[in-house]
């Protein structure tokens, strides 16, 4: 009596199967700590995604918000900060001036309409810099 031996079509077909249940299931493991990600009802920035020196939203094109709103930024990459250059008269933001790491987040609520300036100061001169407009 001869033992089963797959062939190698019957192998692969086997292993591309179980890779297809693995990724399936990897969605459905929870527990996502991506802050990115949580549920958060404002408007997300991510600071130097892919290693890019650069705010995103803002560097390219302003952040437009509605007074009220609150903007999370997420490091994606290590060694930046947020200092804020210009803002309106009766604002009173401070940024994050202390230089943090990848998944660092911060939060401030706009209140003040206006116009706001921010840069990352290790990486202001490769142009890291951004913009809010408070509507």
């Amino acid at each position: 009596m001869r033992e089963h031996d797959p062939s190698r079509r019957t192998l692969l077909r086997r292993g591309a199967a179980a890779l297809a249940a693995t990724t399936a299931l990897a969605g459905c493991s929870g527990g996502d700590d991506d802050p990115a990600t949580e549920s958060f009802d404002g408007e997300l920035v991510e600071v130097g995604p892919n290693g890019q020196n650069v705010f995103s939203p803002g560097t390219n094109d302003p952040l437009t918000i509605d007074a009220g709103t609150t903007v999370r930024w997420v490091w994606r990459s290590a060694n930046h900060n947020i200092v804020v250059r210009d803002q309106p008269a009766d604002a009173d933001w401070a940024g994050e001036p202390d230089i943090y790491h990848t998944d660092h987040t911060y939060e401030y609520t706009f209140e003040v309409p206006g116009e706001y300036h921010y840069v990352c100061e290790p990486h202001e001169g490769m142009g890291m810099v951004a913009d809010i407009v408070v509507e």
